[in-house]
């Protein structure tokens, strides 16, 4: 992924200040500067807390001096005046809502893969590599090596696609202000399609299944067999795999998830070891305290592992065919 960098400016959002500190021109980026905004920008594409959104384009009295306005009728040279008005709206919402970090807003244009983009960053003040540094020579912001002050976590940031103006939002703070501030339409998330798939899909196991431990890893499972395949979830092909031999059931789930936006998804694009783990494992406790965790995949083969309803109303969970028992 090769970024070139058009312009870059930085301001100083820090609320014991008392205003903004605003640069008066753009920074110059040295082969560490340019690395580490890179880095930032490629974690908030590849986060799965960052969701599409689009610009409400709703018109305002002061509609020159709307981000969506500037940036629909993109020219170079109204790149600073864009981020000074980010900077000031950045901050009267941190004002206002009392519970924003104080940091600094980096703006930034550039290349990449043949579009331009525009990346509006929040990097909060905490442990990291680098601080800012205010030359009162040229009143401009800089970035240079210190460690001190950045979050290692980028957890607000805003990435415009100029050809489209289309957005993606990643907004982690507390008040989820982001959205409101530049009047955006939001998606759901990855994280959040698949809060919405595991709260739905577990719904209808209770309100249905006898025995919902085996229907939940069947589900389980399934989702671990596609993302194998296509490192996806593909929300209607593993609906019907875990609910197709039952219409009621079937109909049910998919009528919940269109609650959400679910029930014509596309794929749910998936990337993280952690969410990988999350489905190719499964954990089972007992109210006797034996806790159990196997591949999920072992679940639907019945020549290594059953669970047996019993007669009295408890369950048996039988593992077969172990060569090999270790203490661990």
């Amino acid at each position: 992924m090769s970024i070139t960098f058009k312009q870059t400016i930085i301001h100083n959002l820090d609320l014991n200040m008392g205003q903004p500190l605003i640069s008066k021109d753009c920074m110059e980026l040295t082969d560490e500067t340019e690395s580490f905004i890179t880095r930032k920008i490629i974690k908030v594409i590849e986060d799965q807390g960052a969701c599409e959104a689009k610009f409400k384009q709703q018109v305002s009295f002061y509609e020159e001096d709307e981000p969506y306005s500037i940036i629909q009728e993109w020219k170079d040279n109204k790149f600073k005046h864009l981020a000074e008005i980010l900077a000031k709206r950045f901050y009267s919402y941190m004002n206002e809502y009392g519970n924003i970090a104080n940091g600094d807003l980096i703006v930034t244009n550039y290349l990449m893969n043949s579009e331009e983009y525009i990346a509006i960053l929040k990097i909060n003040f905490n442990d990291g590599d680098y601080t800012h540094f205010y030359s009162h020579d040229d009143e401009t912001m800089k970035l240079v090596t210190n460690k001190g002050i950045y979050d290692k976590k980028i957890n607000e940031a805003v990435i415009v696609k100029l050809s489209d103006v289309s957005v993606i939002l990643l907004d982690g703070s507390k008040s989820k202000y982001i959205s409101l501030m530049l009047d955006l339409d939001t998606r759901l998330s990855v994280k959040e399609k698949l809060r919405a798939l595991d709260k739905v899909t577990t719904r209808v196991i209770e309100d249905y299944y006898d025995n919902p431990i085996k229907a939940l890893n069947d589900l389980k499972a399934n989702i671990s067999e596609s993302l194998a395949r296509t490192n996806s979830i593909n929300v209607a092909e593993i609906v019907e795999q875990t609910f197709g031999d039952d219409e009621e059931v079937l109909e049910s789930c998919k009528d919940k998830l269109e609650e959400f936006g679910l029930h014509e998804e596309k794929p749910i694009q998936v990337t993280g070891s952690r969410l990988f783990s999350k489905y190719s494992n499964q954990k089972l406790k007992t109210d006797t305290g034996i806790e159990i965790k196997m591949p999920t995949h072992l679940f639907k083969d019945t020549d290594f592992v059953e669970i047996i309803n019993e007669p009295n109303g408890t369950q048996t969970l039988l593992i077969k065919n172990i060569s090999q028992l270790v203490n661990k």
